[in-house]
């Protein structure tokens, strides 16, 4: 058994909450889903808004993570947005961000606020130590290794972050709903990587 589920960034300081809109409070980011000994964490770019609400990690109803999840072997069941606490005890699925500022436009966090996140993502990557990440977004890669996406290379990646293999996915986003395919993909090969079997395989 691994460590007990430890939030690294609980209680944010108001630099790391979205501004309120129409007078409504602030609101506070998602904590990182990490323990020691994670098999695989999944790496966004920020909290979206929705999500932040909903204090749950990909719960924006046109994001396609969850049932794209459901539908690989890295799992065994359906899960959803509200399943993200139990992940790394059930699964050994752990979920952050690079940076952790709540927008609801990933494009509004800026190519120098990512880079100025890396050392911090790098520490909470080698506190897990998984077996492998995922990014769900080229941004959050070219992040943490400037130079090295090859444009449509999803999957596993030549480089590793603090001893874990590193691959990357399309983003999840309802805007990105042309490019599922290749998350499925993507899901598949980590699952097998990681010696999950396919549901109903023999």
């Amino acid at each position: 058994m691994g460590r007990e589920l430890t939030a690294l960034t609980p209680g944010p300081s108001p630099a790391l909450r979205a501004r309120g809109v129409g007078g409504s409070p602030p609101l506070r980011t998602l904590p990182d889903l990490l323990r020691a000994g994670l098999d695989l964490v999944f790496i966004g770019i920020n909290p979206g808004e929705r999500s932040a609400q909903r204090g749950h990690y990909y719960a924006h109803p046109g994001n396609g993570f969850w049932p794209a999840l459901s539908a690989s072997a890295l799992v065994d069941g359906a899960v959803a947005f509200e399943d993200d606490l139990s992940m790394p005890g059930r699964y050994g699925i752990g979920f952050t961000d690079v940076v952790k500022r709540v927008v609801t436009d990933s494009a509004q966090v800026t190519d120098a606020e990512l880079r100025a996140a890396v050392p911090s993502l790098r520490r909470r990557v080698a506190y897990a130590s998984p077996r492998a990440i995922c990014f769900t977004s080229t941004r959050g890669f070219g992040a943490a290794f400037p130079g090295q996406w090859r444009p449509h290379g999803w999957g596993r990646q030549p480089v590793t972050l603090e001893g874990a293999a590193v691959w990357v996915m399309p983003s999840t986003s309802g805007r990105a709903a042309g490019s599922r395919a290749h998350v499925h993909r993507v899901l598949a090969e980590l699952a097998d990587a990681l010696g999950r079997e396919r549901r109903g395989a023999v």
